[in-house]
This record gives structure tokens, sequence and C-alpha cells, in this order.
């Protein structure tokens, strides 16, 4: 369906300061290759991937990552890559114990879980050069790392020997540690994943907003940002059938990008799920290590990996795939960067890692595993016999294993109470997806028959059915942003504008309100629904996660996200939009870089909380017109005038709105330049 937005007339002089620019090559060839993965994959993970991919190849031209390359940390991160193969022929000469074991975290002991907070706290406490141990193993994961260790055959391999490193710093501290995983799994297969125990104040602390509670509360970041998250806004968990499909097959190739980037075996789109899904300082590739969630998610991707590997019917020591589609700088002979050990990338293909150093213990997914066994694990689904993560408890006691917590002005040892609206309702049981809302999954299920022809699984039939609304959203989720710009967080150096939202109402949708007609009450539609009276037919292309849920109101949220072009800053904000009504707008409030400082070129894209991508479009004014035209999303903002910015959200509100006495009210909408229209049935991406 074609679109076009009309807004109130006015000059073309008044954008003279906000202009539209092309998409760079690189993001916009990403972006092409990945289109035909949308009905597969949610959109706003291939957005991730792409804009990540852009960041990486260009960090050198937007700043110079505060990295700490003094010599001591060289010389540190050296003397760990030392004491690791000293680790390792110890035992290839028996001079020392068996292998050590990872384990899932929530199958460790009280004492053996406090040990391992301890031991990372005390890294972040101890100096070395002009920082701290930990934030100089975090650093690593920057600079020329961000191209040659992720979306390339290195993936798993420089993040094998980073894990490697960290758990070797953990064990300089306390040598009976041993660095666990976290299986999102277990929290998959919960109601509510926000409500898990692993964003309980035992284990990582809050989910959302600045980290004010649990081990690492109020840790700031390498570059002075406090450690935020913002869970469940959008992503997701990896599902159980997600691991399946990867395990299903035998090559590197088969699951590794940028082979395996379009479907539904691609290892590192189910690791993306989950940095989203956490969101914050996850979000970012470069201050992702310094969340120690980053540690125990890649530690559950290499426990996956070497399953794989343990499945493989060739040499998986020289199953490294590369030709001219993979980055060079993932060449197999290449020196892996910033870790400081002289491993070639394909030495973390090598089977010492697990044959002399570190074994796995099996992840206890299914209840006869975990049942009546680990104090944080239950029998979750009972019906298919999956385990699955306890909730958070709603009030707890907690004995801080944090040595320096009197600096906070809190006692060791105290209480406290989440006082969560959301939580004081009564508990109810998941129901099936014949019952609620639940968009299709992100890699549809195929069965095929006896006589060889694909059916749609149950869950997908169901799928298709009238899809009803949930009590189980993320409205009451606010968003945190770190105002990180250039390595430095400060709000001045962001200035805010408008961006409108006109977003159509999904397909299928089925509210509360029902339609009663001749005494009767007509089943199918509410009394919101359209496709009688708009010519509005069909189910969205976009693929959407399978755990999102539409409030019963019809409240839902859509997501804008701004990423830097010509500087290093992310920033991201919601608004409300009324999924009921046939079309509603609302508008959203967001940070780029303050023109005053220099260039301020910004990519901004939008999309739902299901992970669907809407398209941008730009005022038209070079035509005197007052319509809207598809564009890019990049937005080049300059300081001519008139000043089409404000300092801060109630500024640029005042250039929206004006008041008076009576009807004197009214929004100038001749200040906003870029909409997005949300229908998910269009290519989302702008033009390139």
């Amino acid at each position: 369906m074609k679109v076009v937005l009309y807004l109130i007339p006015f000059v073309s002089s008044v954008f003279s300061m906000m202009t539209e620019n092309d998409m760079p090559e690189i993001l916009c060839k990403c972006l092409s290759e990945k289109a035909g993965s949308i009905t597969i994959i949610p959109a706003d993970l291939i957005l991730y991937t792409c804009v990540n991919k852009y960041l990486a190849e260009t960090w050198l031209e937007r700043y110079q990552p505060p990295r700490r390359i003094d010599p001591d940390t060289i010389n540190w991160l050296r003397s760990l890559g030392r004491k690791v193969r000293g680790q390792e022929y110890n035992i290839r000469t028996k001079r020392q114990a068996a292998r050590r074991v990872r384990r899932e975290i929530r199958t460790l002991t009280d004492a053996q879980r406090n040990r391992f907070i301890r031991a990372v706290q005390e890294l972040k406490d101890r100096r070395i050069g002009s920082t701290n141990r930990y934030d100089a193993l975090a650093s690593a994961h920057d600079g020329r790392a961000l191209g040659s260790a992720h979306s390339g055959p290195n993936f798993p391999s420089w993040h094998r020997e980073y894990l490697k490193l960290f758990e070797a710093a953990l064990q300089e501290i306390d040598d009976r540690v041993t660095l666990p995983f976290f299986d999102s799994r277990l929290d998959y297969n919960l109601y509510d994943p926000r409500e898990s125990n692993f964003w309980g104040e035992n284990f990582m602390g809050d989910h959302r907003g600045v980290v004010s509670n649990g081990p690492f509360r109020l840790w700031r970041q390498r570059n002075g940002a406090y450690l935020e998250r913002n869970g469940g806004n959008s992503g997701s968990m990896i599902s159980p059938r997600g691991i399946r499909d990867v395990l299903s097959r035998r090559r590197n190739i088969d699951i590794l990008s940028p082979w395996a980037a379009r479907g539904r075996y691609g290892l590192e789109n189910y690791h993306n799920a989950v940095h989203v899904w956490v969101g914050g300082s996850m979000l970012g590739v470069n201050t992702a290590p310094s969340d120690p969630v980053f540690f125990l998610h890649h530690c559950f991707i290499d426990y996956v990996w070497e399953q794989f590997r343990q499945r493989q019917t060739v040499d998986s020591e020289t199953d490294y795939p590369f030709d001219q589609r993979a980055p060079p700088s993932q060449a197999p002979n290449r020196i892996m960067d910033n870790l400081e050990t002289g491993k070639r990338n394909i030495d973390g293909y090598s089977n010492d890692y697990t044959d002399q150093y570190y074994r796995y213990s099996r992840s206890p997914t299914l209840c006869r595993q975990c049942r009546n066994r680990y104090p944080y694990l239950r029998c979750g689904d009972w019906f298919r016999g999956l385990c699955s993560a306890t909730n958070r408890a709603r009030i707890t006691t907690f004995r801080s294993p944090i040595k320096n917590i009197k600096s906070l002005g809190i006692k060791k040892q105290f209480s406290t109470t989440i006082n969560d609206s959301s939580r004081n309702k009564t508990s109810r049981k998941r129901r099936s997806t014949g019952d609620w809302l639940v968009y299709e999954p992100l890699i549809e299920e195929e069965i095929v028959s006896k006589t060889g022809r694909t059916k749609r699984s149950i869950s997908s039939r169901r799928s298709n059915q009238k899809k009803r609304t949930s009590h189980i959203t993320n409205m009451d989720s606010s968003m945190q942003n770190s105002f990180l710009l250039d390595g430095e967080p400060d709000i001045k150096r962001w200035v805010f504008i408008p961006v409108k939202i006109v977003h159509r109402r999904p397909s299928g949708l089925l509210f509360g309100t029902k339609v009663i007609k001749n005494k009767n009450i007509v089943d199918g539609v509410d009394v919101y629904s359209y496709n009688k009276y708009m010519n509005y037919t069909g189910e969205e292309q976009q693929a959407a996660y399978s755990h999102s849920f539409t409030s019963g109101s019809g409240a839902d949220k859509v997501y804008v996200q701004v990423d830097g072009m010509s500087y290093n800053g992310k920033y991201i904000d919601y608004t409300i939009v009324d999924s009921r009504l046939p079309v509603s707008e609302s508008v959203a409030f967001v940070a780029v870089k303050n023109p005053k400082l220099n260039s301020s070129i910004s990519y901004i894209s939008a999309y739902d909380s299901h992970g669907r991508i809407c398209r941008p479009y730009c005022h038209s004014y070079r035509s005197y017109s007052n319509q809207y035209k598809t564009c890019s999303g990049v937005i080049n903002l300059t300081e001519e005038k008139p000043k089409l910015y404000g300092e801060d959200v109630g500024e640029v509100t005042r250039l929206l709105y004006k008041s008076g006495k009576g009807k004197d009210f009214s929004r100038s909408d001749k200040n906003i330049f870029l909409s997005f229209y949300c229908d998910f049935h269009e290519m989302p991406w702008g033009k390139c």
C-alpha cells in the first residue's frame, strides 16, 4: 500500500539545518543482503548486526577508543597468556589435577557463586597501570577486535580465548573459581523472563535502569558511565528449539556468519538476541564486557559451540571456513587482536581448550535433571518436561559479598522489598498459544509428514488464528541511556529532536471490546476491527519474537534508536501507540550529538517491541509540498537557524506545542523532519 504522510504546509527554509544523507555503503549493503531474512528473523536483530558491522569497520574514522594500552596493562595481559599456557603444559605432563568444570550458574552452591562474585569484584578493585584489571580486560573487546571478532569464523574462537583469559584473571584472585555460564534457555521457558532469579540481588542485580542492587550495583564502566540495562524491551532469550537447530548441523560454515547469517542455524543470531534483550551496556559492542553478564552469556555460547564440535563428522580443529565473504581480519593465520597472547585465529579451534584446560557440565534443561536438585531451578513446563529458572523472591535478605560496601552507605546485611504493582497480581500459569497473543517464533518450525509434504507445526498453526492480548507486557519498563558520546558520559553533549511515529494496527489482533449486533455477539472482531472499512488486509511480512505480547489495553511501544555515524554514541527511547486503532500516531523525543561540538550525522531507526522495523520518511520540503517521502533515515543536523532541536526535552516540546486561553492549543508539525510509518508489510529499510 502506498503511503503519503501529510503535515501542515510550510516553506522549505524551515529545514535548512536538518537534511538527509545517503546511507553508508557498508550499512546499506548489509541491510540489503539480509532483507530476505525479515520473515524468519526479527528485523531489529538484522539492524543490530548491520549497525555493529558498520561501526566495527569504521571505528577509526569516528573516534579513538579509550583503550588502556600502557605497558603495565600489556605486560599483565601477556602474563595471563603465559599462565594459561603453563597450566596447559602442567596438564599435559600430568602435574595438575583434572580439568576445571564450568557449570550453569544456578547449579552452583551459594558458596561457589559468592566466591565467583567476590573474585569479579576484586578484579574490579585491583589497579593495573592507569586502570583496573576488569576494565583492562573489557578494553580488549574494542578497536580492531570489533571487526575481527564478530560476524565471521573468528567469532567463537576469539571469544573462547577471551573467556580463558578472563577465567585466568579470576583464578589469580581465587584459584578455586571457575567461570560459570548463563543458560538463557532456562529463562526463555519462563512466562516473563524479567522475573528470573538471574536478575535477583543474589545474582546479577537489576535488569532495567542503572544497576542499583545486587553485587554489581552502581558499577562504573571504563569510560565513567554507570552500568545500565534495559531488560525485556526487545530481543529474546535463546529458545531450546534454536539450540537444537544449531546442533543439527555438522560444519561451521552452516552455523557461522556470514554464511549462516540469514538462516535458522546461525549461532551468532541467537547470541545477538540476548544482547538486545539485556540492552543498556550490553547493546554496544565496545561497552558490552562492562557488564559481567557478558562473560556468563558468552560462556554459554562457548558451551553450545563445544556441543556442536563434539557432533562434527569432520576434523573440528581444521574446519575453519574462510573465503572472500569473510572479513580479511578473520583470516585463519592472523594473530588475534588485542589479546596479547600471540594466538592465531584458527588456534581457537584447537581441542586443547576442552581436552586439557576445562570441560562443561551438562546444563539441566529437563525436569528429571533439575527437579528437587537445585534451589534456583524448577520444572517449569510439565507438559514438555522442561526445566526453568525460579522467579525472583519478592522479599529477600541478601548477605552481600561486596567488600567495599561501606563506601555506599549500606549495611552488609539488609532486607529489601520490591515495590512493583505488576507483581502484586495473582500468579497465573501460561496459557496455550491459542488463548494468548503469541507472534511467530524466531524461526518457524516445520514438520515433514510421511508423504514428504512439509506441514506447519501446531504452534505455528495456532499463531495464525486470531491473536488475543496479554497483561504480561513491557509497558512497566522505562528506558535508561548512558549519554556516552565519544567516550564521555554527559547529557550536555546531546540535543533532542522530535520524531513522529505513525502506527498501523497489526493484523490479527483481537481485543476484549466485543461487537453486539442484533442482540448477538459477533465472533472474531472487536469494536476497533477495520478490515471491512479500510484496505488493510493480509498478515505482517516481518517475523516477531515468540515471547512478545500486546497489552490488553492496546497500549504498545515503538522504539526510536539513534546510532552515531560521525561520532560514537547511541541513544534509544520510545513512544506509546494505541494498537486498537486502525492508525494511531505519537511523537518520540530522541537525542543526537550537539551540532555545536562538530559534525552530527546520525542513523535513526524505529521498531516495535516485537522486533518489527518501521520505514523512515523525510519531509520533501524542496518540492514546496507537505508530504513525506521515503528516505535513508540518515540525518545531518547543523547549527543553521531556525533551531529545530532542544537542549532538553522541555525545550523541544515547546517547539511543537503552543497553548493559550480557551481553544488556542495546537501542535506545530512543521518542526518534525523525520517520521516513521509502522505497517510491517513493506520492506522496512530506507533507500540506499
